[in-house]
């Protein structure tokens, strides 16, 4: 008896990885137990797998679908596979409905599992096959939690696999409730308020007015309504009423309806009007939206990476970038006399600039592939990020004024980031020279940014690395064309106030940032950062005094009370208190509303014209524009004449939003102009530089 019992033993723990292997280990997170599963026991080269995503949520809450219905997200699956191993998107279940108060929701609660299927290549010879997972979810009741978690398991490679009991269950559920492809068709159209719908060939026994029916395209209906159907003589016609959010018809709706039997099934039209924008038939003003995204002209890389060159190079010109430009002038004339130093100066200052540019379109690629509605200059949409930056160029800007030193030379010391001088002051100080460049966009820049990161990642590098080229240009050239070198001024004692009189444009721009981190925070989050930067205006004051000090004992002190100073200065904007709404206050000016969607499509509905103004506390572009044109008497007698309703939309926080509006007519970034004209029709795209007499002009020409 003993020895069977032995063998019996011995196979369960041989045969035990692999039937572990077939799932992933729980992962529990706030209120939901998660883990990646499979199906079959083993992968089988040329065949299709599935795996799934097993949710079990805690009694009550819920995650989302793939329209997540008046709010919340839907629930991401990222699969990291072997070379040649194909992932398909979710299948989705069929959603329920969660409705709190007037709010209708779309997702999951209890247990269900999210099935994604992957391609296995018929030559694929591994003995395993590995799999790593990253979910990221949304988890509701009342309140919300943003929940994510990581996932591993790694199947053995067979020529036959059995199914893994364990699961079976929950994948015969998951694939009841996907919905079937309709036979019958689906037309579409619009009124002023609703949605027409017609279906046909349902047969005689159909009751679509009885079964539960969910909208798979967001925005286009209220997901709190159900369609009225009513027997028409080529089928069933209904009328749904239009989401809140609608702006136009797309080109493809879904709608999903589970009927009696508990059947899902989806159905889809094609909207002809969103998808030829020439064809005959007038748009109707809520639907020029989707003309005006077919009007953008498209761009090849090389239109594209000229575009950004020039871009960069104006950038050179915009406000923003001036404190920087101080710092390298600084270096240059102190290298006037040596063209080798100008060269390896203009080098490596281009050097930091493109890595710089790269780096930051590596980020922001990378966090708009993981679902995130982000554009140019979105680090300035953190305020932890203004405020360093704040403290970064105040300290720069105390070097200048002769407070403290890095070191005991004083040409080049206001561009050291870090003690020393040569390449890497130069590749910091182009580092810098992107970091405050982000709040301006230059003529050409827009249209170039945003035609790369619609594109695959290898051209929106490029575009991104072509810009920067652009901005390090003129000091590329300083190094490189001696003609330009000898026109410099030679060096001498006039140097020293020189430097001294470029601290102010730096304090300046600190003004600027502390008005911008108010903006973001609040009056008190202000005056925090106030209290920053005088806590590190004494700290760098007691560090300059330090070489006089005699005492070691004093010296050692005042090393001591300046490191608790740099400390407090660091710490208060951490700390400073946060804003008392989700988004950043708008903007005062007086004749403007603030822009949705929503507002939006009723001006357009009324058929008046509208002028759009999308800005930021921070981008000086936007600025500049606001009180050259836009809040000129002549524009606002325009105006009004006209009857134009002007709408202003604030990026200053992330607002996803409004990155999608910027998105549709082709931008990653502010400012964007728009003059939607009255009685419908595509709007005009304004340039990004505005003059009092370019927006009459345009306004006039309606």
């Amino acid at each position: 008896m003993i020895r069977p019992l032995a063998l019996v033993v011995l196979l369960t723990a041989l045969l035990a990885p692999a039937t572990a292997a077939a799932a992933s280990p729980p992962v529990q997170t706030e209120h939901l137990q998660s883990r990646l599963v499979s199906e079959a026991t083993a992968a089988v080269p040329g065949t299709r797998l599935t795996l799934g995503l097993l949710l079990e949520h805690d009694p009550h809450w819920h995650t989302y679908w793939r329209n997540p219905g008046d709010s919340g997200l839907p629930t991401e699956l990222d699969l990291t596979l072997p070379d040649g191993v194909i992932a398909e998107p979710i299948a989705w279940p069929h959603p329920q409905r969660f409705e709190v108060s007037d709010i209708v929701n779309l997702g999951y609660g209890e247990r269900r599992l999210l099935p994604v299927s992957i391609l296995i290549p018929a030559d694929y010879t591994a003995k395993s096959l590995p799999v790593r997972a990253a979910a990221n979810w949304l988890i509701c009741e009342v309140e919300c939690i943003p929940g994510k978690a990581e996932y591993a398991l790694e199947l053995p490679v067979a020529p036959e696999a059995g199914v893994d009991s364990r699961w079976a269950d929950d994948f015969a559920a998951a694939r009841a409730d996907l919905p079937r492809a309709a036979a019958a068709t689906l037309a579409i159209d619009e009124d002023a308020d609703a949605i027409a719908l017609t279906l046909g060939s349902l047969g005689p026994a159909a009751a679509p007015a009885q079964w539960q029916w969910f909208p798979e395209t967001p925005e286009v209906v209220a997901n709190g309504a159900q369609p009225q159907w009513q027997r028409a003589a080529d089928g069933w016609q209904a009328r749904w009423p239009k989401s809140e959010y609608f702006t136009a018809l797309p080109a493809d709706v879904a709608l999903v309806a589970v009927d009696g039997d508990g059947t899902a099934w989806r159905f889809a039209a094609g909207n002809a009007a969103a998808a030829s924008p020439a064809a005959a038939t007038p748009l109707s003003p809520a639907a020029t939206t989707a003309a005006t995204l077919s009007s953008v002209e498209p761009l090849g890389l090389l239109p594209a990476l000229l575009l950004a060159f020039i871009g960069g190079l104006v950038l050179n010109l915009m406000p923003c970038v001036f404190p920087v430009l101080s710092i390298k002038a600084m270096s240059a004339l102190g290298s006037a006399d040596d063209r080798a130093e100008l060269r390896r100066h203009g080098g490596w200052y281009t050097l930091g600039v493109v890595a710089t540019f790269l780096l930051l379109a590596g980020v922001l690629i990378a966090l708009r592939a993981g679902g995130q509605q982000l554009g140019w200059g979105f680090q300035l949409q953190e305020p932890r990020f203004v405020a360093g930056v704040a403290l970064l160029l105040f300290a720069m800007a105390l070097s200048f004024s002769g407070v403290w030193e890095f070191g005991g030379r004083l040409t080049g010391a206001g561009q050291r980031l870090t003690e020393g001088q040569g390449a890497r002051a130069s590749f910091f100080t182009g580092a810098l020279a992107v970091v405050v460049a982000s709040p301006c966009t230059a003529p050409f820049m827009g249209t170039a940014l945003g035609w790369a990161l619609a594109q695959p990642a290898f051209a929106a590098l490029a575009v991104f690395a072509a810009l920067g080229l652009g901005l390090a240009a003129p000091m590329l050239l300083l190094g490189l064309v001696p003609a330009l070198a000898r026109a410099l001024p030679r060096p001498g004692p006039w140097l020293e106030g020189f430097r001294q009189m470029l601290a102010f444009p730096l304090y300046l721009t600190v003004v600027w940032l502390l008005w911008v981190y108010g903006e973001q925070t609040s009056p008190l989050g202000m005056a925090w950062l106030l209290a920053a930067l005088t806590a590190l205006a004494f700290a760098l004051w007691l560090l300059g005094r330090r070489p006089a000090m005699r005492s070691p004992k004093l010296r050692a002190m005042a090393a001591m009370v300046s490191a608790a100073a740099l400390v407090l200065a660091l710490g208060l904007p951490l700390s400073a208190p946060a804003p008392a709404a989700a988004g950043a206050r708008l903007m005062s000016d007086a004749d403007a509303e603030p822009w949705s969607e929503q507002r939006l499509a009723e001006l357009r509905a009324a058929d008046r014209p509208v002028l759009v103004n999308m800005t930021a506390a921070w981008c000086i572009t936007c600025l500049a524009n606001e009180r050259v044109a836009l809040s000129s008497d002549t524009v606002r007698e325009a105006l009004a004449a006209h009857d134009v309703a002007y709408l202003k939309g604030d990026w200053t926080r992330q607002d996803e939003a409004i990155t999608r509006y910027l998105q549709r007519y082709g931008r990653s970034g502010v400012p964007l102009y728009l003059l939607y004209p009255p009685g419908g029709g595509a709007p005009r795209v304004l340039p990004q530089l505005l003059t009092a007499d370019g927006v009459v002009d345009a306004i006039d020409s309606m």
